[in-house]
């Protein structure tokens, strides 16, 4: 509603005022045309003309108070425009353009000017990973700082948000292969350094896809999907960065079905565990073993752990999954304890996702109540990448020790944390990454094996040495501080039915007297 369209409205409003000035002038020209006007008749017509005059002005007032209002409606109703605008068209944390912004300003782009132009998608990796550990405070700043260092790089070039963790940018000119190559670089270089958010510095590392046009795509929606098709791709690449080649489009729509395929997989009981032993060493009455997840497909056969479990990472797919693993696995750890009469334990490896999710702990507990697997039998695995926030994990952890569950870190040494996780977190075990152990034929890794079982005897933790395929590495870690031992020259993982299979074919107590015995037996009990 505009001023001019309101006078209506307004004379509507303020219809008394009217009405007696419309009396009041009748009034007055009646006394007008007597014939003779009186003393009397002479006061009151001049309290008729002050009144008619208080009237004209108290009416203006209020036309003019009527149309402030109208006139501050209407500013807020162009400033609401303005708003929802902003949130349409551009992203609330950066205010950079949002991907609607992006592909209609690309569609205009692309209509006026057919000439070759370039679209980059950067992904910053392991942002959901800071914001599950760190929460959206950090995780805006980071993204607000990563903003501002592509904005200072790219000045004049339409770059924008294209969803949480992807940045979109095109680039018109000099776009040749070689040109894009050197600016990926110095990007990927850029976003190396370290992030300064209070008293964290987080390191963040980013994957690049390009696609052209008109080469690989003639529409805005095809040039950014497919440049996010090599962007998935650049993952796996050791300089972060692809070009968009047809065969992506492939891979990609069987990553989608893969997906599709995994919703079902647990309801259609295609999911199974696995069983690999972890060999004591100064034990010999002790069996122990960590559960590993495999998935055999109807039609593809078996899914190695390597493609989908990075899939149901990305798809939260991982949490009803390693629900289902733990239930899995301590109900039949349970039945293996009745089968040999012996106390089991069974690791289980957590994801971030699930070990942050609502009622973790409580879901623990009534597994592990409806199982009726003692608390001590299960041992839970967390790695390094998990232990970003120990002010957010440390109480959760002292949550499930209070249950009575231990508490193990895995794949130690590959730098995520502080080591000084190591004293803050109620941890039991420290598992050494299996790089460490397969590169021990390297002079120089020896020593660095040797620190992290110090360092943890320091600390008082067990050590398991994960990845141990030769005698010459069983033997080193023998002859060292090592607590257990887990790799395919004790045994590759095997069936949970073969395992019980094993334990009855053997028909003897547990019951080593010497440490060779107890080897071999733990060999026969997870032989394939």
């Amino acid at each position: 509603m505009n001023v001019n369209d309101s006078v209506f409205f307004l004379y509507k409003n303020n219809f008394v005022y009217l009405i007696t000035n419309v009396i009041i002038i009748t009034l007055t020209s009646f006394l007008i045309f007597l014939n003779e006007i009186t003393s009397v008749y002479g006061i009151i017509l001049s309290l008729i003309i002050i009144t008619q005059l208080y009237l004209a002005a108290r009416i203006k007032s209020v036309y003019d108070g009527a149309v402030k209002s109208l006139q501050d409606t209407e500013q807020k109703l162009n400033e609401s425009e303005k708003e929802k605008h902003f949130m349409a068209y551009y992203d609330e944390i950066t205010k950079l353009p949002n991907e609607r912004y992006l592909l209609e300003k690309i569609k205009e782009n692309l209509a006026d000017d057919t000439s070759r132009k370039a679209v980059l998608v950067i992904k910053i990796d392991r942002l959901t990973t800071i914001k599950t550990s760190l929460g959206s405070y950090y995780t805006n700043h980071i993204v607000q700082m990563i903003a501002d260092r592509l904005h200072m790089f790219f000045p004049t070039y339409l770059f924008g948000r294209l969803r949480e963790d992807q940045f979109l940018i095109l680039i018109e000119n000099h776009n040749d292969e070689a040109a894009i190559q050197k600016l990926c670089k110095q990007i990927i270089e850029m976003m190396e350094k370290p992030f300064c958010i209070q008293h964290f510095s987080l390191n963040i590392t980013v994957n690049i896809g390009i696609a052209y046009y008109p080469e690989d795509a003639q529409t805005e929606e095809n040039i950014i999907k497919y440049a996010q098709f090599a962007l998935y791709e650049a993952s796996k690449s050791p300089e972060q960065f692809t070009f968009y080649k047809p065969s992506m489009l492939s891979v990609r729509e069987e990553q989608l079905l893969l997906e599709n395929d995994l919703y079902k997989a647990i309801n259609n009981n295609e999911l199974f565990l696995q069983y690999q032993p972890q060999l004591k060493l100064k034990s010999k009455h002790s069996i122990a073993m960590e559960a590993l997840v495999r998935w055999k497909h109807p039609e593809k056969g078996l899914i190695p752990p390597s493609e989908f479990i990075p899939i149901a990472e990305e798809s939260g797919l991982i949490v009803p999954i390693g629900k289902w693993v733990l239930e899995t696995a301590c109900r039949q750890t349970k039945e293996l304890q009745e089968v040999i009469q012996q106390p089991v334990t069974v690791a289980v490896n957590l994801s971030l996702r699930q070990l942050f999710h609502e009622n973790f702990v409580q879901v623990v507990k009534m597994i592990l109540h409806d199982t009726k697997l003692p608390p001590e039998c299960l041992q839970l695995e967390i790695t390094e990448s998990m232990t970003m926030n120990t002010n957010f994990l440390t109480p959760i952890l002292y949550e499930l020790k209070e249950i009575g569950v231990t508490i193990a870190l895995d794949d130690f040494g590959k730098g995520y944390s502080s080591l000084s996780f190591l004293k803050d977190l109620p941890i039991d075990c420290l598992k050494i990454d299996r790089e460490f152990v397969k590169n021990m034929n390297e002079e120089n890794h020896k020593p660095l094996v040797d620190l992290i079982i110090s360092m943890a005897k320091h600390f008082k933790l067990n050590v398991v040495a994960e990845g141990v395929e030769t005698m010459e590495q069983f033997n080193y870690l023998v002859n060292s501080e090592c607590d257990a031992v887990q790799g395919y020259l004790i045994s590759k993982p095997n069936s949970f039915d073969k395992i019980v299979e094993n334990c009855k074919s053997i028909q003897k107590e547990f019951c080593c007297s010497t440490q060779s015995a107890y080897y071999g037996y733990i060999k026969q009990i997870f032989s394939n």
